[in-house]
């Protein structure tokens, strides 16, 4: 059969219609690849605190890119691991089978309490697309203790940490110093008063007359021709003498003046003063009124003989002084003691008033060099600085946990809740009350979905009613260390804590933390004008972290 030319041009001109259709599907088909989203878990059934291997495969163009959840999105359930992605690639004839790509993600599941859980539906991002996982139910069971085998025991008491003394070598360079400055002055003081009180122990009037004569018997003023201060000592000893025994004045008197007065006492009878006594006495001293005004020298060996008559006549005069009376010796001993307690009562000035100018200097110095705060914390103390810089608690709070440095460890506290909603709360206060850090996570029911505002509004609410004015509130985005992202609300305000004398200024901040219908609330307020009380609101801010595995 012979076929027109005609339609061998048609049939030519068909053929390339369908190369060229076959060309577009063929692009078509390479262009677009529909991804695709496979979720399983290993088991659903475990024992309290088993893991779950949750397990998402994604079949996608390898242009595409592809976001797996991360976060605490399992809850109920806690991650306690997130694997790497795992990545294979299509190996085909056909081109578009060639860009396809599989990405398997795999996470660690747990539950510390029993009862019937349910997996969520999880979100993933491929490319502007989510596709959502499906969802599975776990049943979590008790685990049996056998308590015939394995005794039971008491919950251990809390151990209170040694106290931080590292730091107390630099208090003693300060301190070491002080200590030794005021022992040497203490020393240096104490063995002055003893030096000082031998020397002026008492001695009784004879006795300290003849001292004084042998004690002028061994000096040279004699020999280097002194004559003035030899009668001057000789007359002294008989006139002090004379001046606690005889005559309260005899110091002060002239020469005339005592010699008139010991012929008084013995014509009055107080003392039987022989005549030869008194003459032989009035010599000496016109003698001594010579050699010390006139300057005139006695004759050889007259000094001597006059220093041997002096203690005669002392020696005569005791003889012829009556016994004392009780009321005299009486008298006497209280002398002596109220001597003694003006030397201790001197002494006691003296050591306080010289211990209080080394402080004094010390803490000059120390203010200069240091400055007053410095000072001021060391001396009286300071209860948030101590706080600030002693040692730190890191401790995980509740389900999921969320990890936070503090200065103590917080104490759980009972939540009053509808039975619906289950709560935590978590609390510490400084003392006195100053600084408080509270935690509170709260678990809402199935299918409910939680919205930062209200939750803000309810939390301040709550304060307030506790005595907590704000006056103002910011917010912003927060960001946790392991990048959890939640909102900061911040302002400042006023609280009034029992145990405080007068409201007292306050900064707050409060870090929220939503996932699904679980949130995580943390709270810290403390006061505005202490900046120790602002290092630990800060430190604890940059310390939270919700509970994340570790990517390995």
């Amino acid at each position: 059969m012979i076929k027109s030319p005609t339609y061998i041009q048609f049939s030519m001109m068909f053929q390339r219609l369908i190369i060229i259709l076959c060309l577009i599907t063929s692009s078509v088909v390479v262009a677009q690849i529909e991804p695709a989203v496979q979720a399983k878990v290993d088991t659903t059934s475990i024992r309290i605190g088993e893991q779950i291997n949750y397990t998402v495969m994604v079949e996608t163009d390898q242009l595409d890119i592809v976001l797996f959840p991360e976060g605490q999105t399992f809850s109920p359930l806690e991650m306690i691991e997130s694997y790497k992605v795992d990545t294979a690639f299509a190996k085909a004839s056909n081109e578009s089978q060639n860009r396809r790509m599989t990405l398997i993600k795999k996470y660690g599941l747990t539950q510390f309490d029993s009862g019937s859980y349910k997996i969520p539906q999880q979100k993933i991002l491929i490319g502007d697309r989510t596709i959502q996982t499906d969802s599975f139910r776990i049943e979590v069971a008790n685990v049996v203790v056998d308590t015939v085998k394995q005794g039971l025991y008491d919950i251990k008491p809390a151990i209170e940490l040694p106290k931080d003394y590292s730091k107390w070598w630099r208090y003693l360079l300060w301190i070491l110093p002080i200590i030794l400055a005021i022992g040497g002055f203490l020393f240096w003081l104490l063995r002055r008063h003893k030096k000082r009180k031998e020397a002026e122990k008492y001695v009784p009037p004879f006795e300290r007359a003849l001292a004084t004569l042998k004690e002028l018997d061994n000096s040279n003023l004699i020999v280097a021709s002194k004559f003035k201060e030899y009668y001057s000592t000789l007359t002294d000893a008989v006139r002090r003498y004379y001046d606690e025994k005889v005559y309260d004045r005899a110091l002060e008197s002239t020469t005339d003046e005592l010699i008139d007065r010991l012929h008084v006492e013995k014509d009055s009878g107080h003392i039987d003063f022989n005549p030869n006594t008194i003459q032989q006495l009035k010599d000496i001293f016109k003698r001594a009124d010579l050699v010390k005004f006139a300057r005139i020298n006695p004759p050889p060996g007259k000094a001597e003989a006059d220093r041997l008559a002096i203690e005669e006549i002392v020696k005569e005069t005791k003889e012829a002084l009556p016994a004392p009376t009780v009321e005299e010796l009486m008298r006497d001993e209280s002398y002596r003691e109220e001597m003694e307690r003006k030397r201790t009562r001197k002494l006691w000035i003296t050591g306080i008033a010289g211990v209080a100018g080394i402080l004094l200097l010390a803490l000059v110095a120390g203010i200069a060099i240091k400055g007053y705060d410095e000072v001021k914390d060391f001396l009286l103390g300071n209860q948030t600085r101590e706080l600030a810089e002693g040692n730190w608690i890191t401790s995980e709070y509740g389900f999921p946990s969320i990890v936070i440095s503090t200065p103590k460890v917080l104490e759980r506290k009972e939540v009053s809740v509808p039975e619906q909603i289950k709560a935590n709360s978590f609390v510490w206060l400084s003392e006195p009350p100053a600084i408080t850090i509270a935690l509170f996570q709260t678990q809402y029911p199935e299918g409910t979905k939680a919205t930062p505002e209200p939750i803000i509004n309810a939390r301040l609410k709550y304060f307030e009613e506790a005595g907590t004015q704000f006056n103002l509130s910011k917010n912003e985005k927060f960001q946790t260390p392991n990048n959890a992202e939640g909102i900061k609300v911040f302002g400042s305000g006023t609280t009034d804590f029992a145990g405080n004398s007068k409201p007292i200024n306050i900064e707050y901040a409060l870090i929220i933390f939503v996932a699904e219908s679980y949130t995580q609330e943390l709270f810290i307020s403390w006061p505005s004008d202490d900046p120790y009380s602002t290092e630990i609101a800060e430190r604890v801010m940059n310390s939270a972290e919700l509970q994340k595995a570790e990517t390995k």
